[in-house]
């Protein structure tokens, strides 16, 4: 029994252990499949992070979109508002100006303004505007009879007990039905009018009534003649001319009546939309600050939704004047608020859309960057084996190159110790000869022309030895031939310095020769193209670099950016680039131009002597 279980706990016990290996060793292949591919799901996660910011951006364009759609309608119906306003309240300030500069004025006079003033639908909303003038309390009796020898209707309704004033309308316009029997109508007596009769006289500036209903004419589907409709009534103090009006007691004494301008709200507010109105936004007009304790003056659709919660998108503004003239203290509410026609019109697939793109085009991002991670390895590899190639071959090239100027310096040397010396000798045989056979005229002609070929053959050979490397190299050293070929540039006016920093004794033949032959070509340069009266050549090691590095600056016109290089600028880089250097040319900040070669070699190391030596 005890076996048998010792044996369960051993089982156990090894099991729990492949498990804790299996672990560790798929954490160890995760951890190193994270490390190759960290650059491809680096690239995922920031794709999607980039993918869900231009969705939640396009989200918000599309919601602002849709507010700036709202909030142009509900300025454009402002403002739409503010100058229907500012028209009728013209119109009225125009009565005004009527009465004040006329005598007396009648009602064919009243008609024909009014008439004028509504022409071409300027004044919208307007059903009447009229006149009411200041009765006093000793004048009722004469107005009574007036009206009666005219043939009007007299002062109404009748005055409940004593009164210290009356306003009856003495004239109206336009001449309607509805508003022919409003005429001797007393709004005075109206508990709801005088207040603001009062305040208008009192304040010397246009009071609006609260929501009112009119007596207008009926629709024209209506079978009946007159119907009551929503609006409100302005009045517009007329005060006497002439007559101070500084005070409040001066414009209760100056006051001749009120020009009275009726208004139906329905039309005042409806052709205020026009165009530019959206028909998925609801407008509504309330007679006071708050939407949902007060009357509700105009409703486009026909749903009142002021004060509701339906719906977050509403507007709201105070109207407290219109137009820049001051219009007291009423206030109309205006409510805006979009409809759901409204919201299923600003909802867009876009961002959806946008998000699906982003997702798809991530994971193709991480396919492609997976791939390349995959690649890399033998990316680099490649790489590398090509930099060891691309260093073997500008080994290989310089090595060649350098062979080429070694065999060119002992060719020279042959030709110069070995060749030169015989055909002179030949020569000085030749002209020996020539002398012994000077009886001889046939044989003294042929001498005197084999003189002539070996003198010949001797000029080529010395121009050969010229040409595969500077005799001056060998003779003078690099520093002292280049001195030598400056001072060949006296003459043409062109002071020429030479500078270096140490011995360059050890250089090999090639950089020599390509170094003489650069500061060659760049003399020949300064004095054909540069006009320049000074010129220095500096010549030093550059260890660090493994290079000599030479630089030729003159202080003439500099080099043009629309210079082409010629042949001697590109004989100069291609012997710069044959040792696996570099040339460059710029010109200098205050005149003048500088060439600059780097001319790579290696730097022979010294063997130390051994015991046997």
């Amino acid at each position: 029994m005890l076996a048998a279980l010792a044996s369960c706990v051993v089982f156990g016990v090894d099991r729990l252990n492949a498990g804790r290996m299996g672990l560790r060793s798929g954490l160890v292949r995760l951890g190193r499949h994270l490390r190759r591919g960290a650059a491809a799901y680096g690239v995922l996660l920031i794709a999607l992070l980039l993918t869900l910011l231009a969705s939640s951006y396009v989200r918000r364009n599309v919601e602002a979109e849709a507010r700036t759609r709202f909030d142009e309608t509900t300025q454009a119906t402002k403002a739409a508002i503010y100058r229907r306003v500012k028209a009728n309240l013209g119109a009225m300030f125009g009565a005004r100006g009527l009465i004040i500069a006329s005598d007396s004025v009648e009602q064919d006079e009243w008609n024909v303004y009014v008439r004028k003033t509504t022409r071409g639908n300027r004044i919208e909303g307007l059903q009447a505007l009229g006149f009411a003038k200041y009765v006093g309390p000793g004048k009722r009796e004469a107005y009574s009879r007036k009206a009666r020898v005219k043939g009007v209707r007299d002062l109404w309704p009748e005055p409940d007990g004593k009164r210290s004033a009356f306003f009856p309308l003495k004239f109206v316009a336009p001449l309607y039905e509805a508003n022919r029997k409003m005429i001797g109508y007393d709004a005075y007596a109206d508990p709801a009018h005088r207040p603001v009769m009062e305040r208008a006289r009192d304040t010397g500036s246009p009071q609006a009534t609260r929501l009112d209903y009119l007596l207008a004419n009926a629709p024209p589907d209506s079978e009946a003649d007159l119907a009551l409709r929503k609006g409100f009534v302005v009045y517009l103090p007329v005060f006497k001319r002439n007559e101070p009006k500084d005070t409040v007691t001066e414009r209760r004494r100056a006051l001749s009546g009120f020009v009275v301008g009726i208004f139906k709200a329905d039309e005042l507010f409806a052709g205020t939309f026009g165009r530019t109105f959206h028909p998925a936004i609801d407008f509504e007009v309330y007679d006071g600050k708050e939407t949902a304790s007060n009357s509700l003056l105009y409703e486009k659709n026909g749903v009142r939704s002021g004060g509701e919660k339906k719906h977050e998108a509403f507007f709201e503004e105070r109207l407290m004047k219109a137009a820049g003239i001051q219009s007291g203290k009423h206030v109309w509410a205006l409510h805006f608020a979009t409809l759901q026609a409204f919201e299923r019109g600003a909802k867009s697939n876009l961002p959806a859309f946008v998000l699906l793109s982003g997702v798809t085009l991530s994971l193709l991002l991480f396919g492609i960057t997976w791939m390349l991670v995959r690649s890399r390895s033998r990316a680099f590899r490649a790489s590398a084996d090509l930099k060891v190639a691309n260093t073997e071959l500008q080994r290989s090239r310089e090595n060649l190159v350098n062979t080429r100027e070694e065999e060119r310096r002992r060719l020279r040397r042959d030709l110069h110790d070995g060749v030169g010396p015989q055909l002179a000798a030949l020569m000085l045989q030749l002209e020996t000869a020539s002398d012994l056979v000077s009886e001889n005229h046939e044989a003294s002609a042929l001498m005197a022309k084999l003189s002539k070929r070996a003198r010949g053959i001797v000029s080529d050979v010395r121009r050969s030895v010229h040409a595969i490397r500077p005799p001056a190299l060998d003779e003078l050293g690099l520093v002292e031939a280049l001195r030598e070929e400056a001072s060949k540039y006296s003459p043409a006016g062109l002071r020429v310095s030479v500078e270096y920093s140490e011995e360059l004794s050890d250089l090999p033949a090639a950089v020599e020769v390509a170094c003489y032959r650069i500061v060659q070509e760049a003399l020949a340069n300064v004095v054909r193209h540069a006009r320049a009266s000074k010129c220095s050549i500096g010549i030093r090691l550059d260890e660090e670099a493994e290079a000599l590095i030479v630089e030729v600056q003159d202080d003439g016109r500099g080099i043009k950016d629309e210079d082409r290089a010629g042949v001697g600028m590109i004989s100069m880089r291609e012997r710069t680039e044959e040792l696996g250097g570099r040339c460059t040319v710029k010109a200098m900040a205050g005149g003048g131009t500088l060439i600059r070669a780097l001319l790579p070699f290696q730097i022979k190391e010294e063997v130390p002597p051994t015991q046997e030596e």
